[in-house]
């Protein structure tokens, strides 16, 4: 202006022109003068720093290690000096990473997707200006999975129960394993990778996909009753991991096999002196089921067996199991009856005669044959003749029962009448004669048991009065020698008796399988000759189980406590015992009360839990654990008789600090 006073006509822009030349001139109206004027524009903090883009996105895989660089970013201040020098920091990333001055955002810790997948940062870009300028970038760093978790069960061990009838194909139970990985690590995969015993071919199939075990061959109880599979879950990772699980598959009786004898048919002997009552023969038969009973029958002998009258019988019998249904098989019997010399030779006539002349009469001239019949068959039917008193004038064929002359008659007058007695004997023991009697008896024979006796035997326990079966022996000797009396060596202390007569043998008292399992019984036979001779029988007898005793648990109550939030899993494992034995021993598991968030193994009493506990909805659970058995009698609902144990848990939540503190109001 006119007093030389340079001012500005617009607002400087140091980053537009830093600087200006001003040539000014000076006039008194006749003289001029000029100057140059040199204006320097000094910069001030008015630029912020700039990224060139708002946001950005990067990823990292999860195993990257502490250092790695995720990524680079730049800001550019267009101030001077400290007004544009550029210095980064970073908010977020909670303490996993940094940036250094040149704004390289590295690792400083470990990361885990399956903890966190993502992180929001802020960086900050500020100029070094007095007031300092700042501008923030929004970095998303996506954590991508890598292949660091294998698939886990809920449990390392499954059991599961099968009849043995189950179809092929059906669905025993169905696997699942979690894989905490992504995409294609957390795809999961099931095989079989063992089976326990091993097959020709393999008897479980597992669903590849949706792990659903299967029936791919029948079953069969009596071949095998116990599988234990392994199955492994495996993911698509590169390499792949997998964990494997057991499951023991029970494999359940079902009736579905006949009883079998031993022999499609049977030839037994019997002598002919059977005495009524008296058993002929015992069959053990046999079932491959396990929910049939031991069978055991005796052939006993109804009636006086006549071999005279009837030589042979034949016999079809029949055994049936107590299945559902129930199972038959049968077999022939054939009984020959073994001849006992009872029956003395007769003769076709009471009396013989004959007219010889005995002016004629010459030695060895055929007089007359005598001719008998004996009923009894072999040895004991063969006759030989012989004449009761001695004649020096008639003799007789032993065989034929021919008699002829001795000698010629010349000393003996006309018209005499003589007379002889004839004695048809036969060749049995004891030897009988044609008058009925037998020859004088010497005891050189001791009583015999039969070798058709069966001496293997078996008995319910808790049954009284039981009839064992008749055991008797035969006497080859007569009269007094073949009286047989009857003894045990041991009738332990009362529990066995027999017959000292008959030989029929019976318990006194009660069986007690779970005391004493077995007996070896020795029957003595002894003739009331003189002296006595005796023989001897041992039997063996098997007590059969009788479900007569409960399971019982070891301890009447427990207290588990189980951590909130835990996966499903196993928390206990009550076992109970039963001292029965077998189909009787077999002891199953139920739950009563809380039944929606536990579960317990119908066989194994494994108790577990069927999702996770929340302490803060239900810090307590009771309930009650009953072991009972299917057996007859099933002692599920007669505690009073069966003593059946319930066993009562106290199960006990314990809380997890997932809760943080709340305020009762939003506001105050």
């Amino acid at each position: 202006d006119g007093m030389g006073v340079i001012s500005t006509k617009t607002k400087l822009d140091y980053e537009s022109q830093k600087h200006y030349t001003l040539i000014i001139s000076l006039s008194d109206g006749g003289t001029t003068d000029y100057a140059t004027v040199f204006i320097k524009v000094i910069d001030v903090n008015d630029n912020s720093p700039e990224f060139g883009t708002t946001s950005t996105t990067v990823n990292v895989l999860e195993n990257a290690p502490p250092g790695v660089s995720v990524t680079s970013v730049s800001a550019t201040d267009v101030d001077e000096g400290f007004n544009g020098l550029v210095v980064y920091s970073l908010k977020g990333g909670e303490g996993k990473m940094d940036i250094d001055t040149s704004g390289l955002i590295f690792l400083e810790k470990e990361l885990d997707r399956e903890k966190q997948d993502s992180y929001n940062l802020a960086v900050i870009a500020s100029d070094q200006g007095q007031p300092a300028r700042s501008t923030a970038l929004n970095v998303t760093v996506i954590i991508d999975d890598v292949n660091d978790n294998p698939p886990v069960f809920p449990s390392s061990r499954y059991e599961v129960s099968v009849p043995e009838d189950e179809g092929l194909g059906m669905a025993l139970l169905t696997l699942s394993a979690a894989d905490l990985d992504a995409g294609d690590n957390a795809l999961v995969k099931y095989r079989v990778v063992s089976q326990q015993p091993p097959t020709a071919a393999p008897v479980f199939h597992v669903n590849p996909t949706t792990g659903q075990l299967s029936l791919s061959q029948q079953l069969d109880y009596e071949t095998i009753k116990q599988f234990e599979v392994e199955v492994e879950a495996y993911d698509g990772g590169q390499p792949s991991l997998s964990s494997k699980t057991l499951v023991v598959v029970h494999v359940l009786d079902v009736n579905d096999n006949p009883p079998e004898f031993s022999q499609a048919a049977y030839d037994v002997f019997v002598f002919e002196n059977l005495q009524k009552g008296s058993p002929v023969y015992t069959f053990s038969v046999a079932d491959k089921d396990e929910v049939s009973t031991k069978l055991d029958g005796t052939i006993l002998a109804a009636g006086s067996v006549d071999r005279e009258t009837k030589d042979k019988y034949e016999l079809l019998l029949v055994a049936s199991d107590n299945g559902a249904p129930r199972r038959q098989n049968f077999t022939h019997v054939s009984i020959q009856v073994l001849d006992v010399n009872d029956n003395p030779p007769q003769f076709t006539k009471a009396q013989y005669s004959a007219s010889v002349h005995v002016a004629t009469a010459k030695e060895g001239q055929f007089v007359l044959s005598v001719f008998a019949t004996d009923l009894d068959a072999g040895d004991n039917a063969v006759i030989s003749y012989s004449l009761m008193d001695h004649s020096d004038d008639f003799h007789i064929n032993t065989s034929t029962g021919e008699i002829a002359l001795s000698n010629n008659l010349g000393h003996i007058r006309a018209d005499t009448v003589v007379t002889l007695t004839v004695v048809a004997a036969d060749h049995g023991i004891p030897q009988l004669t044609s008058n009925g009697k037998s020859f004088n008896d010497v005891n050189d024979n001791p009583p015999v048991f039969s070798t058709w006796i069966q001496t293997k035997l078996s008995a319910p326990e808790n049954a009284t009065a039981l009839d064992l079966g008749t055991f008797s022996a035969a006497d080859l000797d007569i009269g007094v020698n073949a009286l047989i009396s009857y003894s045990l060596q041991d009738d332990f202390a009362g529990t066995f008796h027999i017959d000292s007569s008959t030989g029929k043998l019976v318990t006194i008292k009660s069986l007690d399988r779970e005391t004493m399992d077995s007996y070896e019984l020795k029957i003595i036979a002894t003739d009331s000759g003189k002296p006595p001779q005796s023989a001897s029988l041992v039997l063996s007898l098997t007590v059969e189980d009788v479900n007569d005793n409960p399971p019982v648990f070891p301890q009447k109550s427990y207290s588990v406590t189980v951590r909130e939030n835990e996966p499903p899993h196993v928390i206990l494992s009550a076992v109970a015992t039963d001292e029965d034995i077998g189909y009787n021993a077999i002891i199953h598991y139920t739950i009563t009360g809380e039944t929606t968030s536990f579960h317990v193994g119908e066989l194994s009493g494994n108790i577990t839990t069927l999702e996770p506990l929340d302490y803060e909805s239900r810090s307590q659970y009771t309930f009650t654990l009953r072991a009972f058995n299917p057996g007859e009698p099933n002692l599920q609902d007669t505690a009073s008789i069966t003593g059946s144990s319930a066993l009562h848990r106290k199960f006990t939540v314990e809380d997890v600090n997932e809760e943080g503190p709340m305020f009762d109001k939003p506001s105050y």
